[in-house]
């Protein structure tokens, strides 16, 4: 049965930021969506893809728009080593061989890597010209597409340089997930399970009685991942302090994922940092016992396989560039129980976590299994 369509708008104060429009099918309907949101033609639309998806998608889409508007399309080579200056330069320098100016549209067509990477180039091409999110994978869907970060990593860490730089909307189509593969779905299914934890129970109930391996059961969760993002960046847009609570598994995740030169995906580098740091405030003693064994139990859900070879010295370099990190000291969001976040007597969502404890968490799941 095909779920009624959602619209979400995402606001600072009074102004619309970007409108998300979550509808089976409308891959094939990206043309009016996107001339409705803009009430006017731009002067030429770029799809900016990766390798994986120009013939799955990127091409047919492009020859649609073309029909009403001057298209070009532009791919890069798949996965996260490719996030860099280099790809970032290929695409800039391609959007001036095609003449793309100021009145110009991207579209980034893909996953987080492609999102990331795509709404970087938006927010510096011509000093910054509007883009849209069609997101393709259930990560991108859930989180990555929505809330204006965009970026690219550097050789000490993840995401370390970037912009805030919304999209102008998001057209998230749920179909697009029924042809990927089980390890994409886990990428997503990281993200998800970090939204039960920092904002909704009852989410995190119907997860831990899921199989999570049906496409049609994760489908019904996108639309709640995107309104608890919309909720929280409409309140704290550049991350002054509620936002953090987004990152919680990150601090942890960011740094495996870095540290095995992206060998690890970054939803099974998340779920670890979610036991790592689901940990760090048992020891901390504010995450109740209880939960936090329920946040293990449905964790393990997940077969990852050994870690003993995790470096505690690498990976806290790491986790001190971290972009929550200062002064030396690294920073966490943190869970207090299913739902609810931890805050300082200050009423802070970033937690001081002392390095040995860091590295303890690190042991733990070394000792995983």
């Amino acid at each position: 049965m095909e779920a009624d369509p959602v619209r979400l708008s995402l606001k600072s104060g009074a102004s619309s930021l970007c409108d998300i429009l979550i509808e089976e099918g409308l891959l094939g309907r990206i043309d009016a969506n996107l001339h409705s949101l803009l009430g006017s033609n731009p002067s030429s639309i770029t799809i900016i893809t990766d390798s994986n998806l120009k013939k799955q998608y990127g091409e047919t889409l492009s020859r649609e728009l073309s029909k009403r508007t001057r298209t070009g399309l532009i791919s890069f080579s798949a996965g996260e080593r490719h996030k860099t200056f280099a790809t970032v330069t290929f695409i800039l320098a391609r959007l001036a061989s095609l003449k793309v100016d100021r009145k110009g549209v991207v579209i980034c067509l893909g996953g987080g890597v492609v999102g990331d990477l795509g709404g970087f180039v938006s927010s510096i091409y011509k000093r910054g010209i509007t883009y849209f999110q069609v997101p393709t994978t259930l990560l991108a869907q859930v989180d990555s597409s929505i809330g204006g970060k965009t970026g690219v990593d550097a050789l000490w860490g993840k995401n370390q340089i970037g912009t805030f730089y919304h999209p102008r909307g998001v057209f998230i189509d749920p179909l697009s997930l029924d042809t990927l593969p089980r390890s994409e779905l886990i990428n997503g299914l990281g993200e998800i399970i970090k939204y039960s934890v920092i904002a909704n129970r009852s989410l995190f109930d119907k997860l831990s009685n899921s199989t999570m391996n049906s496409v049609a059961e994760l489908k019904q969760f996108i639309p709640e991942c995107c309104r608890i993002k919309v909720r929280v960046v409409s309140m704290d847009e550049r991350e002054e302090n509620l936002r953090s609570v987004l990152n919680y598994g990150h601090t942890v995740g960011h740094a495996i994922e870095a540290a095995s030169d992206y060998s690890l995906t970054h939803g099974k580098s998340v779920i670890l940092g979610m036991f790592a740091e689901g940990w760090i405030a048992k020891e901390l003693g504010f995450f109740e016992g209880n939960d936090f064994e329920k946040q293990e139990v449905l964790l393990r859900k997940f077969k990852l396989g050994s870690f003993s070879n995790l470096n505690k010295r690498s990976l806290l370099r790491y986790a001190l560039a971290d972009k929550k990190s200062s002064s030396g000291v690294i920073m966490m969001s943190l869970p207090e129980k299913i739902g609810k976040m931890h805050t300082t007597e200050g009423g802070s969502y970033r937690i001081p976590v002392p390095q040995e404890l860091f590295k303890g968490s690190i042991e733990y799941l070394r000792n995983l299994n």
